[in-house]
């Protein structure tokens, strides 16, 4: 049996995963990082980005939305913003979510434009994981 820790994923609406893994890739702030078990201790920021998980059942693709990764030898805990099971994605649904997106763009000047660009960017996201190009 593979060399193993504990990670909890978590968002602030529930638990997506809490077990066992042998690795988990990151997508952090300063960059991508993976972890090992017996890593040394860190704390990062997440950004938007794939997060995967490898177990013994497979590996396990989570798009991510940002939050936090505390890392310690034995545990990870990632707190995320929000995230989504690749499974869970529905292509056709994010193309037709993406295009009424793309049709209601603000002005860059309007003081919603961030949070629609936002919005834009992690629709994109979960599409690419979807499709496999992330």
């Amino acid at each position: 049996m593979a060399e193993t820790f504990l990670l909890d994923l978590v968002t602030p609406e529930k638990t997506l995963y809490s077990g066992t893994v042998q690795t988990v890739v990151v997508p952090g702030l300063m960059g991508e990082f993976g972890v090992l078990p017996g890593h040394a201790n860190m704390l990062a920021e997440l950004t938007l980005g794939r997060l995967a998980y490898q177990t013994d059942t497979g590996e396990t693709v989570v798009a991510v939305a940002g939050g936090f990764a505390d890392v310690t030898g034995e545990k990870v805990t990632i707190l995320l913003d929000d995230a989504v099971n690749a499974l869970e994605l529905d292509v056709n649904e994010l193309d037709s979510e993406i295009s009424e997106l793309e049709v209601q763009e603000p002005s860059p000047e309007d003081e919603q434009f961030a949070l629609w660009q936002e919005k834009l960017n992690w629709k994109k996201l979960c599409k690419d994981i979807a499709t496999g190009e992330k």
